[in-house]
């Protein structure tokens, strides 16, 4: 099996990000309503039929893997060497409220040291994929997972990333039970899309990639060669996303620390990007997702992180799941809201309303990972039972570092023309 095409085949090459997801979204939307949607939602993680319009959509479906590869350093705040090692043990009852876990969270932030800096920003994950694969009467779920990796250069306008496929297993014990009866098969065809025939060499595997899929945003023609660059005026490049709001490093780090100012700040880009906004609960579910890019994958200082887990805490709709382990199998507690599409949405994607959820240590400030579950599955995917965990991605590291990345091996994006397999 040739690991790169299979990575390139089966999922986009980088991570999606918020902006991504929503873009695709509003896209699917006006193609389908009789006039476009003025109002959309704020999702990372979309369901989507595995295969063709995951690929072509640039979404990642996400689940939670049962036997996930060892977990990384637990801290997104953390740097080599430092980290505390993961809680992995049993799950001790928590009882208190939201807002409680995110002050105790926020309290504890502020007592870890600054990311300081360096020559890159580099986020680490952690990433799951729910996919249907058996033959046609029986069908099972299975867990695929993607380790990811990427660079962001302070000064340069590129980003690198790294992809490799982490393996696949049964979903649940009622898949395993469907796998075992299916012969315990160790690869799956990957659907090649509407019209293509299965291709033998392109398959998901229960064993890992021996090699990873690394790619560069420019391909490595630089600035000069007609690749459209985010800039201030001052020449920096604008590397860090919130809710569609491109920032430099700088900037991420002089985010309001005041939980007040913070709110305020976020609300002023929702409103710039156009994001609903019209009622309490529509406000909550984009905040929900500004914090989201706020404490994931960003390289905020430890004040600003506080600040963010209280704006969490004061969001209306914002309930406690109590202690949880993320799809790493760390423990930490969860925080959630309830994710309602508009009418528009519901005829562009109808697979029903999402818990979305960020599970975090109370004990050490660290964000964990980003879970979402499907409350009520229809449609296309009324194969998922009601309530399952369907998507995550668990952050393993972020830290500034001054070694560079991996040279690439492939182009940044992988495209299908009209009618190819």
């Amino acid at each position: 099996m040739d690991e790169l095409e299979l990575l390139a085949g089966a999922r986009p090459v980088s991570a999606p990000s918020v902006e991504t997801v929503n873009d695709a979204r509003r896209r699917l939307t006006r193609q389908i309503s009789t006039k476009p949607a003025s109002r959309w939602r704020v999702r990372l993680l979309v369901p989507v039929a595995a295969g063709a319009i995951a690929v072509s959509a640039g979404i990642v479906v996400g689940a939670h893997a049962l036997r996930p590869d060892p977990p990384g350093p637990s801290g997104a705040n953390s740097s080599r060497g430092s980290a505390r090692p993961p809680d992995t043990g049993p799950l001790k009852p928590d009882n208190r409220s939201a807002h409680e876990l995110l002050f105790a969270a926020a309290g504890q932030t502020l007592r870890r040291t600054d990311p300081g800096s360096g020559r890159y920003w580099l986020s680490s994950w952690t990433e799951g994929q729910l996919i249907r694969v058996g033959q046609q009467g029986a069908e099972y779920a299975i867990m695929g997972r993607y380790a990811n990796s990427r660079w962001y250069p302070k000064t340069d306008s590129f980003t690198v990333s790294e992809t490799r496929w982490a393996g696949a297993e049964p979903a649940s014990d009622a898949d395993k039970a469907a796998w075992r009866k299916a012969g315990s098969p160790s690869s799956w065809p990957i659907d090649q899309g509407p019209g293509c025939p299965p291709d033998p060499n392109r398959n998901y595997t229960v064993d890992a990639a021996g090699t990873s899929r690394v790619s560069r945003s420019d391909d490595g023609a630089g600035a000069g060669a007609g690749v459209q660059v985010r800039r201030t005026p001052g020449g920096e490049p604008s590397q860090f996303a919130v809710l569609g709001e491109h920032l430099t490093a700088d900037q991420v780090r002089a985010l309001p620390s005041d939980p007040a100012a913070l709110r305020q700040w976020l609300i002023g880009v929702i409103e710039k990007q156009n994001l609903p906004r019209q009622t309490d609960v529509e406000l909550g579910e984009s905040l929900f997702g500004g914090v989201q890019n706020l404490l994931f994958f960003n390289p905020i200082t430890p004040q600003v992180r506080a600040a963010a887990y209280k704006v969490l805490a004061g969001m209306p709709g914002i309930t406690s799941l109590g202690a949880v382990k993320d799809g790493t199998g760390r423990n930490g507690v969860a925080v959630s809201i309830t994710s309602n599409d508009t009418v528009e949405e519901q005829r562009a994607d109808s697979a029903g309303p999402y818990a979305v959820s960020i599970v975090f240590s109370p004990d050490t400030g660290d964000t964990l990972s980003f879970e979402t579950r499907l409350l009520k599955p229809a449609d296309y995917m009324s194969w998922v039972p009601k309530g399952a965990l369907i998507g995550y991605q668990a952050v393993t590291e972020m830290r500034w570092t001054n070694d560079e990345p991996p040279a690439a091996n492939a182009p940044s994006v992988v495209t299908r023309g009209p009618g190819e397999c």
